[in-house]
């Protein structure tokens, strides 16, 4: 039990200490009637699929880069990129053709530098330990990129509730979740 709770602890010192204003505009980004793109690589891809299904659940259109049903990005749609280092090649040439094609670029990463790439849109940079122990990271009990990948979950999830909060009942919500189980 000790270990749950400093992993507890360790997630609600990283999420709290998240900018206001970054995950404010996460909010606003998602209460918009665009389509939305998710990618990331990893266990941060694994965050990012559950995210988008959430999101899916809300009733927006959503898609997971390299699936195959996934149709091809345009101008004005979203794609949110998970990515803990702010420096996984395959995550960064996605949001810059992302970009190229006129979406809009959030990215969702411990880098503080790589939301300042000219392909972001924006972004939350999460305050939280990686797998490369970066100086400046916070400590922690927990392997490789659990912590971000941890925080990540209960940040972005928290924003779709925040997005919903005129409305959406859990009714509403099952609605969309799948039935074919």
């Amino acid at each position: 039990m000790n270990t749950i709770t400093t992993v507890l602890k360790e997630m609600q010192a990283v999420c709290m200490n998240v900018e206001a204003e970054q995950y404010a505009s996460f909010v606003e980004l998602l209460k918009e009637d665009r389509r939305f793109f998710f990618t990331g690589e990893g266990r941060s891809g694994f965050v990012a699929k559950a995210i988008a299904m959430r999101l899916m659940h809300s009733g927006k259109t959503v898609y997971v880069v390299g699936e195959t049903t996934t149709p091809a990005i345009q101008e004005n749609d979203i794609l949110v990129v998970m990515s803990g280092s702010g420096k996984t090649a395959q995550a960064l040439n996605i949001s810059e053709s992302a970009h190229e094609t006129g979406a809009r670029v959030f990215l969702v990463t411990t880098n503080e530098e790589a939301l300042q790439l000219p392909f972001i849109s924006g972004g939350i940079r999460i305050p939280a330990a990686t797998k490369y122990r970066i100086e400046g990271e916070p400590e922690t009990i927990q392997p490789l990129g659990n912590q971000f990948d941890q925080a990540a979950h209960l940040i972005l999830d928290a924003a779709i509730i925040d997005s919903l909060a005129e409305g959406k009942t859990n009714e509403e919500l099952r609605k969309n979740h799948s039935n074919l189980e």
